[in-house]
């Protein structure tokens, strides 16, 4: 009795690939990459328009339907929250990613064309939303999401494995900066923004500030900072505190100046506003001084950020 092949598209890399009906599991002959019989399921057409219809409906829910997914965003919450995000999202990039890869010869374009859907999506929800009435509410709801999008939605759908998991978020970053570059974000994946939080891999702030400028990690600033850190800071209850909450926010602080936010910019800010005056304090030996002026720039990037533990 011949066994029955089914067709199916790799996720991928876009091949057209013949396998057994009753495997569960199997391999592209193409790319290699292992794919599952689940994935298929919801469409056995993986070209029926209800995939389109689907992404265009639930695109933009992948952000607005979280409003407060950016307050999760530190070391204690970030692993679940992530983990729950990403499997509730799935279902709307497996269904792009299936309408994709059935046209393979319209690839590029039908990319951009959701690209310019969720553009579309953005700045309608974004341009009078119900709860925010001010200009100023406004920008703060479109940055929030801008940090979900940047935290939670980029490193999902690089998580997914799927064929567009590099090309759909690198267009949409392409594109959302053009059109917003005042509310830019960067590309990241769920390894890089949880190694931070676990292993402290990221730098911390001062030093990611002096990185961004070029300087080595032994100039003379950072020699500075670790030695008013590490001896009279240390030495005074309010200083070890600072210290404790420091250590606990500095890396999830980086994460989103690096990949929620301008970090140029934010770096020149940093650099005008707080450190080299704390820098000139230091200098002085005004050691108390040094402490309240960084402690601000903690503060304000906290809130500039929604960061609290």
């Amino acid at each position: 009795m011949a066994t029955e092949m089914i067709s199916r598209i790799c996720k991928s890399c876009g091949q057209e690939i013949q396998v057994p009906a009753e495997l569960s599991a199997f391999s592209c002959v193409y790319c290699g990459a292992k794919l599952s019989a689940s994935y298929y399921a919801v469409s056995t057409q993986p070209s029926d328009e209800s995939d389109l219809a689907y992404v265009k409906e639930h695109l933009l829910d992948c952000v607005r339907d979280y409003p407060n997914a950016f307050k999760q965003f530190n070391r204690k919450l970030y692993e679940s929250a992530y983990r729950n995000y990403k499997e509730d999202v799935s279902p709307v990039f497996e269904a792009m990613d299936r309408y994709i890869c059935a046209q393979p010869t319209q690839r590029q374009a039908l990319l951009s064309g959701f690209v310019e859907e969720f553009i579309a999506q953005w700045e309608d929800i974004h341009r009078n939303p119900p709860k925010a009435k001010t200009k100023a509410a406004r920008e703060r709801l479109a940055f929030s999401d801008k940090l979900t999008l940047a935290w939670f939605t980029v490193p999902a759908i690089r998580g997914l494995g799927l064929s567009v998991s590099e090309e759909f978020p690198a267009l949409l970053r392409d594109r959302f900066n053009e059109k917003y570059p005042d509310n830019r974000f960067e590309l990241g994946t769920y390894e890089e923004i949880q190694s931070g939080f676990r292993k402290h891999g990221f730098c911390f702030v001062t030093t990611a500030v002096c990185e961004a400028e070029g300087k080595p990690d032994d100039c003379p600033e950072l020699t500075a900072f670790r030695a008013f850190r590490d001896g009279w800071l240390s030495q005074t209850e309010q200083g070890s505190a600072l210290i404790c909450e420091y250590y606990e926010i500095a890396p999830a602080i980086v994460a989103a100046m690096r990949y929620g936010d301008d970090e140029a910019k934010v770096c020149a800010e940093l650099r005008r506003d707080w450190l080299n005056p704390c820098y000139k304090a230091l200098q002085a030996e005004d050691n108390a001084a040094c402490r309240e002026i960084y402690t601000d720039m903690i503060h304000s990037l906290r809130d500039r950020y929604g960061l609290y533990n």
